[in-house]
């Protein structure tokens, strides 16, 4: 699988590169640490963006480390993160600051191999953390990266949540050396525009390319 199995792919992340679609107001995006990173990411897995951002400089102001969080109180840190409904995280939130700083002295790692052996790092939530936090060029792909991929291509998507690895060997087409989109764009797009219910698919300035507008969308309009 390569580009030129897929040129249109590589328009496609061309031509997203010159829309300012990411939204930079996002507290862990306009004040950005490693370890603010790892919290927003952390917290990001199982909520949705909108929600982890009304609350995050309320959490941060009561972790204002990650020493601070390995010591958190698991009740009261359950507290915190009950509006985000996350409860059941707290032991990975907790688990992962003590490995950190029992194993880098408090620095959240920037190698891929050593944040998989952090617990509650999954290769989804290492990928935006080295390329968030340590500028690596790299194309997190979560759900919403995967299914635009898949409806862009006409590609199947496999698992529901983790893609196919046709669709994964594509990812770096869209990285920023190649086309100069940013991972922030790329996300925002995907969360913002095409998502999974009810895509914005007629202000999509991508969509005289993507198969799924051409061969569904279209195709449903004229039934």
């Amino acid at each position: 699988m390569s580009a030129e199995n897929f040129p249109y792919l590589l328009k496609a992340g061309t031509e997203l590169s010159r829309y300012r679609i990411a939204e930079t107001g996002l507290p862990w995006r306009k004040y950005r640490t490693p370890y603010r990173i790892f919290l927003a990411e952390m917290l990001l897995v199982r909520t949705r963006t909108d929600v982890v951002a009304g609350h995050f400089e309320r959490i941060i102001s009561k972790y204002p480390t990650i020493e601070a969080l390995a010591l958190a109180n698991e009740n009261e840190l359950r507290e915190v993160l009950r509006p985000l409904g996350l409860s059941k995280r707290v032991p990975y939130l907790i688990k992962a600051a003590h490995y950190i700083c029992d194993n880098h002295n408090g620095e959240v790692p920037a190698d891929f191999e050593r944040l998989l052996k952090v617990p509650g790092i999954g290769k989804y939530t290492a990928t935006a953390i080295l390329t968030f936090a340590y500028n690596q060029d790299l194309v997190p792909a979560d759900v919403n990266v995967l299914r635009f991929v898949s409806r862009f291509t006409g590609l199947e998507m496999g698992h529901v949540t983790k893609g196919s690895q046709e669709l994964r060997v594509l990812l770096p087409l869209l990285s920023e050396a190649n086309v100069g989109l940013s991972a922030e764009n790329l996300l925002d797009f995907t969360r913002l525009i095409c998502k999974a219910r009810k895509p914005k698919c007629k202000v999509c300035p991508l969509s005289d390319h993507c198969s799924y507008f051409k061969n569904v969308l279209l195709d449903q309009e004229t039934k």
